[in-house]
């Protein structure tokens, strides 16, 4: 039996480090999806193989009695194993948010888990453990507080910055199952923007955060290989300087008390963040003061930065919402056609969208179907263009804007916004003594800023005087 699971966990290795090595080098974001499910899955199964062949072990130590192998085999096989990428709970991506959401463009592994078979301390059982201990009594152990200090000393090391003021860091089991929540979480309006990971407090050009062609020895923008201004959505000026935002997100104590397997806990602890931070961040995209928070789309407008063109701020009345002509004159004409290319899409409350949008008729009465449902690829549209259905807790219904309320938004989104994060979650549990109750929540470093705001057209409701 010991034979058999040592050529087992042997195998599964070498298929481990193969998968490993195909992700590290994949261009395709669905690859590397598939693969980290992949690599999960893998690594559980070399886990379970080690634990019941640790239980052989000990069985023959106890016994006193081996079935042949004999003690060097035995050490041969914990060496490979203490040597080997495929310890418990190790990261399928080396737990960089930027390999499951290609912020970059490709698959990157982070400093620490580049090319690297080192044990990941904070998905060890031991660690899961005794953060799930911390995280349901506030009770530090002398161990969680020794695991912390290595992992935060190897990251300094390696230049890379992971804020005390976050607390006890959540285990990367937990982070690489909410990293893989927020990805699912299709429709949240703030999942659509650029997700970015660079340094804070550092000025950086907007005009880097986009792709740019020239021909040799011109600048793009000659008569002779140019790019024309109707093809050109219109390059920004500016920089942006991204923050050391700490944003939280309080839990319910109630909710984690009870639960006695870490593996449970850990779901119901991603289940509580999860719902919270998206919700969080879609309003902040939209109207964050940028005090302490990510900057808004609209407050940006709000503080007269100027930043969105007058020209793309799009006003409509009551009578001209219903007015398919308005619509075609007063937005979709004036769309550079460079805009057109780079897939574009409306964000407005779901009731604007049925109760102003599919109902559009003709000068007969006749609808005129410009919006509905798309079954060729299962996506609400206007004009052909997608369409996110929102609640009104972020856009109200044209209906209830008052005038000069935004009622909703046509841009391309990872043109327009960058979220900057290195999605590192903390967690802090305390007793406030003015309140007299534990309080427990979630911490995370995030900010956002406009960045390309020529993407942006905002629809503005207009009363007639």
């Amino acid at each position: 039996m010991k034979k058999f699971l040592q050529k087992l966990i042997e195998r599964k290795r070498q298929e481990l480090k193969a998968k490993e090595e195909k992700m590290k080098n994949s261009q395709n974001i669905d690859e590397v999806r598939s693969l980290g499910e992949n690599l999960i899955a893998l690594r559980d199964e070399i886990n379970e193989a080690e634990e019941q062949l640790k239980e052989l072990e000990k069985d023959d130590n106890n016994d006193g009695n081996g079935d042949g192998e004999g003690e060097g085999e035995g050490e041969n096989n914990r060496s490979a194993r203490n040597n080997d990428g495929a310890n418990e709970g190790r990261s399928a991506n080396g737990f960089n948010p930027n390999a499951v959401f290609n912020i970059v463009g490709s698959a990157q592994m982070n400093q620490r888990g580049q090319a690297s078979n080192d044990e990941d301390v904070l998905s060890s059982m031991e660690y899961r453990t005794a953060f799930k201990h911390y995280a349901q009594t506030g009770e530090r152990s002398e161990r969680l507080n020794e695991i912390l200090t290595q992992y935060r000393s190897e990251n300094r090391a390696a230049g890379e910055v992971t804020s005390d003021a976050l607390g006890v860091l959540i285990p990367h089991t937990v982070l690489q199952e909410l990293i893989q929540g927020i990805e699912k979480s299709y429709g949240q309006f703030s999942s659509r923007v650029r997700m970015l990971n660079v340094q804070g407090g550092v000025e950086i050009p907007i005009s880097e955060f986009e792709a740019t062609f020239t021909w040799g020895g011109t600048d793009g923008k000659d008569k002779e290989h140019g790019v024309s201004d109707e093809q050109d959505a219109g390059g920004v000026k500016g920089s942006v300087i991204f923050s050391y935002h700490i944003g939280e997100v309080r839990i319910a104590q109630s909710l984690l008390q009870s639960i006695l397997s870490v593996e449970v806990f850990e779901k119901e602890l991603v289940k509580a963040l999860l719902k919270a931070y998206l919700k969080a961040r879609d309003e902040a995209v939209l109207r964050g003061t940028g005090d302490g928070q990510p900057t808004g789309i609209l407050t940006d407008v709000a503080a007269g930065l100027k930043r969105i063109p007058e020209a793309n701020i799009i006003e409509f009345t009551e009578e001209e919402i219903a007015d398919w002509t308005q619509w075609e004159k007063k937005l979709f004409a004036n769309i550079p056609i460079g805009m057109e290319g780079a897939n574009p899409e409306f964000a407005m409350a779901k009731q604007t969208y049925v109760g102003n949008l599919c109902t559009l008729k003709d000068a007969n009465g006749q609808p005129i179907d410009k919006a509905g449902f798309d079954v060729s690829d299962k996506q609400y549209k206007f004009n052909e263009y997608p369409v996110l259905r929102t609640e009104q807790d972020l856009f109200k219904s044209f209906d209830l804007c008052a005038n000069g309320e935004y009622f909703g938004i046509f841009w391309v989104p990872e043109e327009a916004y960058g979220i900057n994060s290195n999605m590192t979650f903390g967690y802090k549990r305390y007793f406030d003594e003015d309140k007299n109750k534990w309080i427990t929540k979630g911490l995370v470093i995030l900010d956002g800023k406009p960045l390309n705001t020529n993407y942006i057209y905002l629809l503005k409701k207009a009363v007639k005087a």
